[in-house]
């Protein structure tokens, strides 16, 4: 009976040692903390490094391993005939958690690209990984950050604040190749993000060749309009860049001088604008440029090349045109009028009208055609006194800077301040001839 009692003690006590194990837990780092979590869901902390727990027959037991930065391991063990328990378990924490907050409190958070439903976001970098994070705000300059968890570069921080501070637009352009330039940086064509720093103030210039250059500013300071969030810019106004040979001609426009050589001529929308280039000696030039709707669009330059005049160099210029010239004379009436008519006739083959009873001579037009202009001439005599005898002659010399104009067309005509040199000593003949 006694040796049956032994036997009985000795198999209870072999069947507690079968149902309890110990677990020795060791982690790395060395810093991480265990912690049991209990029937409530309560965490104990069992230890630091290493930690040393009893599994009861069929009672699982949970532990998380946690360490500030990295993300936190969870395991449960349980004692039973299907498990086979070590006696040590070496746990390793090796993913990376960073704690993201992005301000304004509205921006949103992107993870590889996925957005986020909140300010706050874990991020989570397993071991030789790469993940980027985005924070974005309509308004703002995104801003970027990568973080790694690879040997040999930067561990990521626990927890980072990215703040969106810069402002951001977006313009775009009409013509769509406008170059946007940014404080005398060009950043773009057409379609660009515009960057306005926290507290500054920056001039955009939206430049494209043969249209006006249209300049705005852009501030980021307190108690300033903030940029909009779009930029809508559509060049209208057109430049046409002249050019001129001779390089000292005069440039006009709508009557005006406004330079020589080169001027960068403006064109509004919806608008003519003529341009007259001259230099005494060459044959104007005349253009016209519009900016209108569904006409051809006046050219990004032009070179305007005047050709020389040849009414120029066959004329002098004289202060004796159209100008009345009194001339007196000694000589008796009749033989002064009979001087007077051939020196007009050996100029002038027709006479217009002759009354030698008034003293009056008007000679019909001599015209002259060049190849950019028609200059006509015509002398006028009047008798201005009697006692003594007096003459009052005029020679008249007009052009109308084009060719082949008809000698009737008086309004195409216009006084002229120089004399062909067909007709340059007539004035001084009459002079020397009627003392």
């Amino acid at each position: 009976m006694k040796q049956l009692y032994l036997i009985l003690l000795l198999l209870f006590f072999t069947g507690q040692v079968r149902a309890d194990k110990s677990l020795t837990i060791i982690c790395s780092p060395s810093e991480a903390t265990i912690y049991k979590v209990g029937p409530d869901k309560k965490e104990i902390n069992i230890g630091t490094g290493s930690a040393m727990i009893k599994i009861d027959k069929d009672e699982p037991i949970t532990i998380v391993v946690r360490l500030d930065g990295y993300k936190p391991f969870s395991k449960t063990y349980v004692n039973s005939k299907s498990v086979a328990l070590p006696k040590e378990d070496r746990i390793v924490l090796d993913t990376r958690l960073v704690r993201v907050n992005a301000q304004p409190y509205d921006a949103k958070i992107y993870i590889e690209g996925a957005v986020q439903s909140a300010s706050t976001a874990w991020v989570e970098v397993r071991k030789d990984a790469t993940i980027t994070v985005e924070v974005k705000k309509p308004g703002f300059f995104t801003k970027h950050k990568t973080y790694h968890n690879r040997q040999g570069m930067d561990v990521p921080p626990i927890d980072e604040v990215i703040a969106l501070t810069d402002r951001s637009m977006f313009v775009k352009t009409v013509p769509s190749d406008v170059k946007v330039i940014v404080n005398g940086k060009a950043i773009g064509e057409g379609n660009a993000e515009v960057v306005i720093p926290v507290q500054t103030c920056i001039t955009v210039q939206y430049v494209k060749e043969g249209f006006i250059t249209i300049e705005k500013q852009y501030c980021a300071k307190d108690g300033q309009p903030l940029p909009p969030l779009t930029e809508n810019i559509i060049l209208k106004e057109r430049l046409v860049a002249v050019r001129t040979t001779p390089e000292d001609a005069t440039v006009k426009i709508d009557g005006r001088v406004m330079g020589t050589g080169e001027y960068k001529v403006r064109i509004p929308f919806g608008q003519c604008v003529e341009v007259i280039v001259e230099k005494a000696g060459f044959v104007p030039s005349k253009k016209n440029y519009c900016n209108e709707d569904g006409v051809q669009p006046p050219p990004v330059s032009e070179h305007l090349i005047l050709a020389v005049d040849e009414a120029f160099t066959s004329s002098v210029q004289s202060d004796q045109a159209n100008v009345n010239f009194t001339i007196e004379t000694g000589r008796p009436e009749e033989e002064a009028w009979k001087i007077l008519s051939q020196i007009t006739m050996n100029y002038f083959d027709n006479i217009e009208l002759a009354d030698r009873e008034t003293g009056y001579v008007r000679t019909s037009w001599n015209v002259k055609n060049f190849q950019n202009n028609t200059i006509r001439t015509r002398i006028i005599v009047k008798q201005a006194d009697i006692l003594p005898l007096k003459y009052t002659i005029k020679l008249v010399s007009e052009y109308s800077g084009e060719a082949k104009t008809s000698v009737k067309q008086d309004e195409s005509f216009v006084p002229w301040d120089r004399i062909l040199n067909t007709y340059k000593d007539v004035i001084s003949e009459y002079q020397s001839r009627l003392k």
